[in-house]
């Protein structure tokens, strides 16, 4: 019986296999997220076969579902966060980070009248954050401790909330400062009724670290980068292909808007998005930028702790920059 079972198992491996075709790249997505803009390019001006690839999109609900779609086989590319990628592979996932696809990015923001200019004044304040462990909270977590000598997680209130719930409460004077995702840091800030006092390439410099750093990455399946590397090589040049039509092509992001790929109350603001979203694009992908996020995440562990950072280092095997360089 057991033997049965191992071949059975086997036979599905192969048939799951056998079910992309080879210069096929299965991509896992969330149900939101930036990645849906840069998927909606390469599939409307077909940049994957321009590369020689194919991509088929799977919609995934949730982080989870994206692991769990890595595990089973069933995707072979999705985008994580670098301690994602680090928890993945920790847990029994065979994946590796084949190349950037966001800086971090965003900023501490504050209403313009605000009295507040720097972290020096986060004492005693109310912040909203995204969740606890939000990588731009923690790295503005060590920065404060750095300079200034304080952890706001523990000398000021962080409360955790969804971007427009912060807006609401910074209008209702029950948030001081808030630190929304960079999208969400342009639209408050092209208002005029909100200024950022720091943003998050700021505070890396205030840790001696390169302010291009790259907090999300493309998480690809070791079985596809070891057997199809030229897949995800063109995968990767459609991507970038994907950056550059969306910082040219103004059409494009009227298109994500109708198309609900992004919600956004007030079209007149679309612009300053676009502007945003250009400096999150990487320019660098090397052994030096895996060694900086090595000591990046070393950083926020030393501040906030291994349970809450989610590892206590960076795996440097984790990462692999042999399939090209960035821009």
């Amino acid at each position: 019986m057991a033997l049965a079972l191992v071949v059975l198992a086997a036979c599905w491996m192969l048939a799951a296999r056998a079910a992309r075709a080879a210069g096929t790249v299965r991509v896992g997505l969330q149900a939101s997220g930036t990645f849906a803009w840069v998927l909606h390019a390469i599939e409307r001006d077909g940049l994957d076969r321009a590369h020689g690839v194919q991509v088929e999109v799977t919609t995934l609900a949730s982080k989870q579902a994206a692991k769990i779609a890595l595990q089973a086989g069933e995707v072979d590319l999705v985008v994580d966060d670098v301690i994602g990628v680090n928890l993945l592979r920790r847990q029994g996932v065979p994946v590796q980070a084949v190349y950037p696809y966001s800086l971090a990015e965003g900023s501490l923001v504050v209403p313009a009248e605000s009295p507040i200019r720097s972290l020096a004044d986060l004492k005693g304040k109310r912040i909203g954050v995204a969740s606890l462990n939000d990588k731009s909270w923690l790295i503005l977590r060590a920065a404060a401790v750095d300079r200034f000598g304080f952890d706001p997680q523990e000398e000021a209130e962080a409360l955790a909330a969804a971007p427009p719930l912060m807006q609401e409460l910074l209008d209702r004077g029950e948030l001081d400062a808030a630190m929304p995702y960079w999208h969400f840091v342009a639209r408050l800030t092209a208002t005029g009724r909100y200024r950022a006092v720091v943003s998050v390439d700021e505070l890396l410099r205030t840790l001696d670290l390169p302010p291009e750093m790259p907090i999300l990455v493309l998480v690809a399946r070791e079985a596809l980068v070891e057997t199809e590397p030229e897949a995800v090589s063109g995968f990767v040049a459609a991507m970038r292909d994907a950056w550059d039509r969306l910082a040219q092509d103004p059409t494009l992001w009227e298109e994500i808007v109708d198309q609900g790929l992004y919600r956004l109350p007030d079209r007149s603001l679309l612009p300053a998005v676009q502007e945003a979203w250009q400096t999150s694009v990487p320019s660098e992908w090397s052994e030096a930028t895996v060694a900086d996020l090595s000591r990046m995440v070393g950083r926020l562990v030393a501040v906030a702790g291994a349970e809450v950072v989610g590892v206590e280092r960076v795996d440097p095997g984790v990462f692999t920059t042999s399939l090209g360089v960035a821009r």
